[in-house]
């Protein structure tokens, strides 16, 4: 964690001083070939005798190297950085809880998180907020359903490796759970080449007749897909708003991405065929 105490008698302490060693951190982490002083107090707008302390202090913490008077992210940043990125992911699901629920007043239908089984053949939904309506679809939590069926399922297969994907595409048994499941291997690699092309997956009764799943793919820091968010209600009551839910859900996919850390390109196209 990051020792304060290092920094208590520097002559910039205080909230300003924060802020900008904050900020410090951050420029040095999008320039890891490393900055000058003259190159930080042009990118940061600061006086060289001002940042020239905030190095000195912070570089005899460890928290900064100096190289030839060429400034990087030292040891204990490195730490620092890794820590905070790790805690979301400890806290998952329940970091998520609050887009979850204000997708759920977005669309006014139930939104759910769910990740795939070891094994990749099922999706589990691991948070469940139910929404207000009478009518409405509920998944109960810690459930499986085939991955191949589903919206969540789709959204994450759509986005793993080609290598894993061929493996599992061969283990799945096309269980027929309504009549629109899918029902081959062929429309479901179909199926997935639309969902890497919109960046939703979008299933009318995969897995219960009348119920139409949005799902979206939520990414870790590794920039492997890890999750899904989607919202699940009647197909009548959604037909004429899919537009709508799925920016809905994509926006609370994308905004889960960035909790666990993941600062690529949203939706991350690792497997583009």
């Amino acid at each position: 964690m990051f020792n304060v105490s290092n920094l208590t008698h520097a002559p910039l302490a205080g909230p300003r001083s924060i802020l900008r060693q904050v900020q410090l951190f951050a420029r040095l982490g999008a320039h890891p070939q490393g900055q000058t002083l003259s190159q930080l107090c042009s990118g940061m707008s600061l006086p060289k005798t001002t940042l020239f302390t905030m190095l000195k202090v912070l570089e005899s913490a460890n928290y900064l190297s100096n190289d030839d008077g060429v400034y990087r992210l030292g040891a204990a940043a490195v730490a620092l950085g890794a820590s905070m990125a790790e805690s979301p992911r400890r806290n998952f699901p329940s970091c998520a809880e609050g887009i979850l629920e204000n997708l759920r007043q977005r669309t006014g239908e139930t939104g759910f998180l769910a990740v795939l089984t070891p094994d990749r053949l099922f999706c589990k939904y691991v948070a469940v907020v139910e929404t207000d309506n009478w009518l409405r679809f509920s998944v109960k939590l810690g459930s499986q359903k085939p991955a191949y069926a589903t919206g969540s399922g789709r959204a994450m297969l759509a986005y793993l490796p080609n290598s894993e994907l061929e493996t599992l595409l061969d283990s799945f048994r096309f269980e027929r759970l309504t009549v629109k499941t899918v029902s081959s291997r062929r429309a479901l690699v179909a199926g997935l080449k639309e969902v890497r092309k919109h960046g939703v997956s979008t299933v009318d009764s995969g897995t219960v007749a009348g119920v139409v799943s949005v799902a979206a793919p939520i990414f870790g820091a590794d920039g492997q897909v890890s999750a899904a968010v989607s919202v699940g209600g009647p197909t009548a009551r959604l037909a004429d708003r899919l537009t709508t839910v799925q920016q809905a859900v994509r926006d609370a996919a994308e905004e889960v991405s960035r909790i666990l850390g993941f600062r690529g390109e949203w939706p991350h196209m690792q497997s583009g065929k």
